[in-house]
């Protein structure tokens, strides 16, 4: 180490991607930065953040974390002593590790580690994706030495005292920009046609996919929209065939493992809001038809839509309305007004923060004195 002194930052973030790859992003460029910082992660066992993060070379450390449940459990009646259990390990690892600072990205699992930095007294930050604040960003914003706010609207539901730092989504490791002519070859698609891009998460979306169902004999008719579908593996056989009969052109896969490709080819996405989506739709600066999520914590899928429609860059239709959603007569007049695309495609990039995960980790780097 360059001044010999030990520089150990804990990160705790889980329960799903649009948690960990935030947390995942800032630690790596935190390495970046300054090489000789150690990463201590700290998850839930068997997770997915244990999963991916074991394929890096930071150290995991299992806590102990419990959801809470939106409806009625007798699950819920043991976080209490779960919280306790979790906050009085983060003490002790914190001690333990030499631990200077504690990063929390959101997800249940974020709560005890909070808890636990909070009673060692190191200096905690919090990057909250939504524009309206998970409970972990609530409980703990007054208490933070920086709240890295990825929406101005998220102040609003948090303590006035608390210390803001308005700053972009960090965008996932690996994400990347392709070029349309790419993304077009690589899907072996038509270059005078216009591509709809829809997914749903790696699970799919039921409600979308058979929105799309249903509309694929107009858009065959039309001849000329083509199609990039994620459909999930439920019931993935079913949508296949549907697809390849319709004759509507395009590809139908369970998951898309280049999405920058994916991204690239698209004139329209129609797909869900998640945050880490979002800041991905607003990189690359592509269009959006939103459905959000009607089931997410505090809804806040919809939040974050609100603000993409508001920005111009997308159109929000929730769940319960989609049923009568013409979709076909919405995306076809909007591939026949380029100048509304391109608006919509400014609108997004607009929202964009290419540079959100080298300034959270300068911050972090700057207010630790390292």
């Amino acid at each position: 180490m360059k001044d010999g002194k030990v520089k150990n930052l804990a990160i705790a973030g889980g329960g799903t991607g649009g948690h960990i790859f935030p947390a995942m992003a800032i630690a790596m460029e935190l390495q970046k930065i300054m090489p000789e910082i150690g990463i201590k992660y700290l998850g839930k066992k068997d997770s997915l953040e244990e999963k991916l993060v074991s394929k890096r070379d930071w150290q995991f450390i299992p806590i102990p974390a419990r959801p809470l449940k939106r409806k009625l459990s007798l699950s819920n009646l043991l976080i209490p002593f779960t919280l306790m259990r979790g906050s009085r390990l983060t003490k002790a690892i914190i001690k333990d590790h030499q631990v200077e600072g504690l990063l929390g990205t959101g997800g249940y699992v974020s709560v005890p580690a909070l808890m636990g930095a909070r009673k060692a007294r190191v200096r905690m930050f919090l990057q909250e994706q939504n524009s309206f604040p998970g409970i972990a960003t609530r409980l703990f914003a007054k208490h933070a030495a920086l709240c890295f706010l990825a929406y101005p609207q998220a102040k609003k539901y948090l303590a006035s005292e608390s210390n803001f730092f308005e700053v972009g989504n960090p965008l996932r490791p690996d994400f990347d920009i392709a070029k349309k002519e790419e993304g077009i070859k690589f899907f072996e698609l038509d270059p005078n046609k216009k591509t709809l891009l829809i997914f749903g998460g790696s699970q799919g979306a039921a409600a979308l996919n058979q929105k799309v169902k249903d509309n694929l004999g107009a858009f065959k008719k039309d001849g000329n929209v083509q199609i990039i579908w994620q459909a999930g593996k439920y019931n993935f056989d079913d949508y296949k065939t549907v697809f390849e009969n319709s004759g509507v052109p395009g590809v139908i896969l369970e998951f898309i493992d280049r999405m920058e490709m994916a991204y690239a080819a698209a004139d329209l996405a129609f797909c869900r809001s998640g945050a880490l989506s979002l800041s991905e739709l607003a990189a690359v600066g592509l269009p959006s038809l939103l459905v959000p999520f009607p089931y997410a914590a505090e809804d806040h899928q919809y939040h974050n839509a609100k603000v993409y429609d508001e920005a111009g860059a997308a159109k929000v239709i929730r769940q319960a309305e989609l049923e009568d959603f013409d979709l076909y007569d919405y995306v076809s007049k909007l591939f026949g007004d380029p100048e509304r695309l391109k608006n919509m495609s400014e609108a997004a990039r607009s929202l964009a923060d290419l540079k959100a995960s080298e300034k959270i980790a300068k911050k972090i780097i700057e207010v630790l004195k390292w």
